[in-house]
């Protein structure tokens, strides 16, 4: 700690977070009004979230403070226990239309930075982040 009681250590910083779905990119079908979409997994199978940033850094110092955060439960990637699989017909009344397996998650803002001596936060990296928290789930549009 400073003299002038400012935690001077790097530290990450997460805001705008708001509860999403943390879709498997290999795991997401896309079709055109009145088709049937399927999509089924085998157990063992994993998918990760993403992470942006401005400058290079360790993954898990955003993923250990979004487990701080949110109680623990987030991680870059899950894993499947279970082998499950799901169907959904797009609607006449819509266009297009997607099902995928994934998880719920959070997407957020995050910035890494300090305070200086003089009790100021100077940013040092940002970015923003989508990681999965529960496993698995199915969602379509």
């Amino acid at each position: 700690m400073h003299p002038d009681s400012c935690q001077q250590d790097p530290t990450v910083s997460i805001t705008k977070a708001k509860s999403v779905f943390v879709g498997d990119k290999s795991k997401t079908v896309h079709g055109q009004s009145g088709v049937t979409l399927s999509v089924s997994v085998a157990k063992g199978h994993t998918w990760t979230g993403t992470i942006t940033y401005a400058a290079k850094l360790s993954e898990s110092i955003i993923v250990a403070s979004a487990e701080e955060t949110f109680g623990g439960s987030v991680s870059y990637a899950k894993t499947t226990t279970v082998t499950l699989g799901g169907s959904w017909k797009v609607p006449a009344s819509q266009r297009d239309g997607w099902l995928a397996l994934g998880s719920k998650g959070y997407s957020f803002n995050w910035e890494q930075g300090s305070y200086n001596g003089g009790c100021k936060w100077r940013v040092t990296n940002h970015g923003t982040a989508k990681l999965p928290k529960l496993s698995p789930y199915i969602a379509h549009s």
